[in-house]
């Protein structure tokens, strides 16, 4: 039976949602069983020698790793986004999740299995694991800007990219319930269930609309025709578009800072106040309730307000206090939970929508005067940009944690979202004064951060 094209639609909506859920989740494996494998690391066995003589050494090297699956996540998100503009994007994006499947077990399974603990093995995997992870978002963008049009695309975009922070939270509750079997079946159990979405998004979706629903949308508005007009653009023509390289800085910045909760949370709680590391697992699915929240009630609000960069800039200069306030909040779960949560309502809110509808605004400016093959390069550049800030931000936190402290750590995530807010701070003023002119009736209708004409 010939599907509507809404429930199409709604299929589209939940397999992409589902699919880079299961990306992050994947993510969270080794982040969620940092002191298990530091520990394992550092055993002296029959079965083999401690791979590391110090526990600082252990623990520089799994700040290494993360900044080299960042660095490799960057680099590669470059190359994906331009090829997801040339290619079937949901074949990209099932590559990349079997990809990360076999990848994710060559490095947390098989070592632990076969007692084969060396550097360069783990360095290897792990890049491997950052080229193939680079798959999943530009072409998810692409999919989801194909079949949802401008209309609400702030809800429906903050709602979508919540599948990041809710991939957290269920890789998180994954590894606390499988780590009393030991860490490398953490690693497993998220190769498998990756490897199943991957076929799952291959029989149930497709990329583009198909020439019954562009015939639908010939009628309605506020849907965008979905036929392909001109050509994949050149990195460098994407950063030259207005709105993008000002993006690029800010999310450099607030990635950065994204994904120290994201890597070190867990290890924070558990080194700070010696909480179980399941644990801490737990509690940390909290920071990802708050990216939840902000989210969702983000492209609600920007979407009523026709404008993005102010609530933007609002919720960053609120993660400051938020920041500061969690610097001292102490060992009180209670607390600290609640203090987490607005943390990730004020920097994983705003991170998700500038990654999801506003990647959609700048890959659909006037200013491509068209184009409709845009989309995979400019989200792969501003996701880009933003894992080569946050890759440089995972060496430093271990050296900064050893020599100054955790709050030092937060002090110097405070700074940062400082310089996310100074890069998009024209643009700001420049939307702040668009409003005041249309409440005043000088000017209509709204436009979006990139000169879109807002349509609700």
């Amino acid at each position: 039976m010939q599907m509507s094209t809404s429930s199409r639609k709604a299929l589209v909506f939940v397999v992409t949602f589902v699919s880079y859920g299961l990306y992050h989740a994947s993510r969270k494996s080794l982040s969620g069983v940092k002191s298990s494998i530091k520990a394992d690391w550092l055993s002296n066995t029959s079965a083999h020698p401690p791979l590391f003589t110090s526990e600082a050494d252990a623990k520089h090297f799994l700040g290494s790793l993360d900044a080299i699956f960042m660095a490799a996540y960057a680099a590669a998100l470059f190359f994906w986004g331009w090829l997801g503009d040339r290619l079937n994007p949901k074949l990209v994006v099932a590559a990349g999740m079997i990809g990360s499947a076999i990848t994710l077990t060559l490095f947390g399974t098989i070592p632990k299995w076969l007692n084969f603990y060396h550097v360069p093995y783990y360095i290897i995997t792990y890049i491997a694991f950052g080229l193939v992870q680079a798959c999943g978002w530009p072409s998810e963008i692409a999919i989801m800007a194909n079949w949802f049009g401008k209309g609400n695309r702030g809800f429906v975009m903050g709602v979508w990219a919540a599948c990041q922070p809710v991939g957290n939270i269920f890789g998180s509750i994954f590894t606390a319930m499988v780590l009393p079997l030991g860490y490398e079946y953490t690693f497993l159990l998220n190769s498998v269930m990756i490897a199943i979405g991957a076929v799952v998004v291959v029989m149930a979706i497709d990329s583009t609309p198909n020439e019954e629903h562009e015939a639908g949308v010939e009628a309605n508005s506020t849907e965008p025709h979905h036929n392909f007009h001109g050509e994949p653009i050149s990195l460098f023509k994407a950063v030259l578009l207005p709105g993008v390289l000002a993006y690029c800085i800010c999310n450099a910045c607030l990635k950065l800072v994204n994904y120290a909760f994201f890597f070190w949370l867990p290890l924070y709680l558990t080194d700070a106040y010696n909480w179980e590391e399941s644990q801490a697992d737990q509690l940390s699915i909290w920071y990802d309730f708050g990216g939840i929240i902000g989210s969702v009630l983000g492209g609600y609000i920007t979407d009523k307000m026709g404008k993005r960069s102010p609530l933007i800039v609002a919720m960053l200069v609120c993660s400051i206090g938020c920041l500061y306030f969690y610097a001292h909040v102490g060992p009180y779960m209670f607390w600290n939970a609640l203090v987490m949560t607005t943390v990730g309502v004020t920097v994983s809110g705003p991170y998700n929508l500038i990654v999801g509808s506003i990647s959609i605004d700048l890959g659909s400016q006037p200013a491509l005067a068209g184009n409709t093959q845009a989309m995979s390069t400019v989200s792969g550049l501003l996701d880009g940009t933003g894992s080569a800030g946050s890759a440089i931000g995972q060496l430093l936190i271990p050296i900064i944690q050893d020599d100054l402290g955790w709050k030092a750590v937060f002090y110097v995530f405070m700074l940062l979202n400082g310089f996310a807010i100074l890069a998009i701070l024209k643009r700001c003023i420049i939307d702040l004064k668009s409003l005041r002119k249309m409440r005043s009736g000088e000017e209509s209708p709204l436009l979006n951060d990139d000169g879109n004409q807002h349509e609700d």
